[in-house]
């Protein structure tokens, strides 16, 4: 399970950074020189419940890749306020030069704020 916490209502709108994760590469695992340029790739996601019932679909855009190589912006253009409260999971489809690959998949926990 994922630490990480959502409250419904609130913007969706993150930052990623997708870098290669092959063991055979000199660098660290957390070097930024793992950073993977982004030109020429498409993007697309989706927030599902853990059942599978369809929550959103996000946009991605990749950032300026001469400046930022390797950064997403993946968000929801939608409000958020109907998402159901619980266990929720996305993951982001990569395509390119007809080659697909999926990241690793996200289950975080969406919840209630508490300020209206």
């Amino acid at each position: 399970m994922s630490n990480f916490v959502f409250k419904r209502g609130d913007t969706f709108n993150l930052n990623l950074q997708l870098v290669d994760t092959d063991d055979a590469l000199q660098y660290p695992a957390d070097d930024v020189r793992r950073a993977i340029d982004l030109t020429g790739y498409t993007f697309t996601s989706q927030v599902k419940t853990t059942e599978g019932a369809a929550v959103a679909t996000l946009t991605c855009v990749p950032l300026s890749q001469s400046t930022q190589k390797g950064w997403l912006n993946v968000k929801s253009g939608a409000s958020t306020a109907a998402w159901p409260v619980g266990l929720c999971q996305m993951d982001i489809k990569a395509v390119v030069s007809g080659n697909t690959q999926h990241t690793e998949t996200l289950t975080f926990q969406v919840i209630d704020g508490v300020t209206a």
